[in-house]
């Protein structure tokens, strides 16, 4: 029977306006991996993610999904939901 080990990827979102350049936000690894964690972005013009797990973004406006997988075999994912807002919706939601 395989052990199953706790292991997750913090925040679960990250939301900021457009135009915050230089923006970057660290993603914290908890628990166990069974490897050395690697990360996916589904659309890399709204963010980006270093190997150090480090995410940049503000650029574009839009949504993407990071991936974070904890083996090559990418049996095991954990996910962290990105949104970079106009910065006019973003004083409308104030």
């Amino acid at each position: 029977m395989d052990q199953v080990q706790y292991w997750d990827v913090f925040p679960k979102t990250i939301k900021v306006s457009h135009g915050s350049l230089n923006m970057s936000v660290p993603l914290s690894i908890r628990g166990n991996p069974r490897g050395n964690v690697c990360f996916d972005v589904s659309n890399m013009a709204i963010a980006t993610v270093n190997e150090a797990g480090v995410v940049s973004l503000g650029y574009n406006v839009g949504a993407t999904i990071i991936a974070a997988y904890d083996s090559e075999d990418r049996s095991s994912v954990r996910y962290v939901q990105v949104e970079v807002i106009s910065v006019a919706a973003a004083v409308a939601n104030a």
